[in-house]
């Protein structure tokens, strides 16, 4: 949470060259979402010094992706009370959401919610979850084969699913605009 918070900082006075956004655990390595969504985090969380609150808004976003991984189950018709109890349990997943707060968290609730918007034939909106989760955390990157897969059969054009990937990318365009448009190599870096 420290390094986030260090990393926020350097944004927030103005520094838009990625390589000089820095914590106590090295360089920035986030693109510009997670910048945005920290940034929000510090400014309700008395600049990231409330600990508590902080721990509260990620119980929110335990809470939400649980909520979000039990819809997807029920969608599948997979839903079982072992299934849930199993969910709760984990105490790896605690450990990400409460103590470490990172922004995986974050990353993965926007991705579960592109994938209900893909079971519910919604894709143009999946794909801007999608791309905000990617924006959040590059790891979230890795879905991108199973995310075109699924466009490719799911619409009966190459067309839409070109727009649904323009989507991702214009998502990725906006929120970067502000390194793009002044340090672009340092972020694509």
């Amino acid at each position: 949470w420290r390094a986030y918070m260090q990393e926020v900082e350097g944004y927030l006075s103005g520094e838009r060259d990625y390589t000089k956004l820095k914590g106590d655990t090295g360089p920035l390595v986030y693109p510009a979402g997670f910048l945005y969504i920290f940034s929000f985090l510090r400014h309700v969380t008395s600049e990231g010094t409330d600990i508590l609150a902080v721990q509260c808004i990620f119980v929110g976003l335990y809470l939400c992706t649980l909520a979000t991984t039990l819809w997807l189950y029920l969608l599948d018709g997979g839903f079982t009370v072992a299934s849930c109890v199993l969910l709760v349990l984990s105490k790896r997943i605690h450990s990400i959401f409460i103590l470490r707060m990172f922004n995986d968290t974050v990353a993965v609730l926007f991705g579960l919610l592109a994938i209900v918007c893909f079971c519910k034939h919604r894709y143009r909106f999946g794909c801007v979850l999608y791309s905000l989760g990617v924006s959040v955390k590059m790891n979230m990157f890795l879905y991108a084969p199973g995310v075109l897969v699924v466009l490719l059969l799911a619409n009966s054009t190459y067309t839409e699913t070109f727009v649904c990937l323009s989507i991702c990318a214009l998502v990725q365009l906006v929120l970067g605009y502000p390194f793009l448009s002044t340090y672009p190599l340092e972020y694509l870096n």
